[in-house]
């Protein structure tokens, strides 16, 4: 019977566990959830750690923007054993169908949750049945 501590494998796993570099992961992009509420769509991105202050939210031509600068987290000691999280920053665009009301978009950013409001313009709220013939 081989202790379970000695087998060489499981020696190989503690070790990479503890003694794997520092890595930093990095998403394609901020999770995004899109829905439509009261003749309006809404935009929420999930960016836990920022400040309100923290966003830049712009639009270009039908290009909203959502930037937030990556952030250093003070830690007492720069010896981590293991690093999976920090705030790498935001960086999403969508592009936005002309039915938007863009002088009435707003934002709101809640419990790590950035909320963005886009109504729709009023006279696109037409709603209308189409007969297949």
């Amino acid at each position: 019977m081989i202790r379970f501590h000695n087998h060489p494998a499981m020696s190989s796993v503690m070790e990479n566990f503890f003694n794997t570099p520092v890595r930093q992961t990095r998403q394609s992009g901020t999770p995004a959830n899109i829905y439509e509420h009261e003749n309006a769509f809404v935009i929420e991105l999930l960016a836990p750690g920022y400040t309100k202050e923290s966003f830049s939210i712009s639009l270009d031509q039908q290009i909203l923007k959502i930037t937030a600068q990556e952030q250093a987290q003070p830690v007492a000691d720069d010896k981590f054993l293991r690093k999976e999280f920090g705030l790498h920053g935001v960086n999403r665009s969508f592009a936005l169908p002309k039915t938007i009301d863009t002088d009435h978009i707003s934002a709101d950013y809640h419990q790590g949750v950035l909320s963005i409001r886009l109504p729709l313009a009023k006279d696109a709220r037409i709603k209308k049945e189409i007969v297949i013939s």
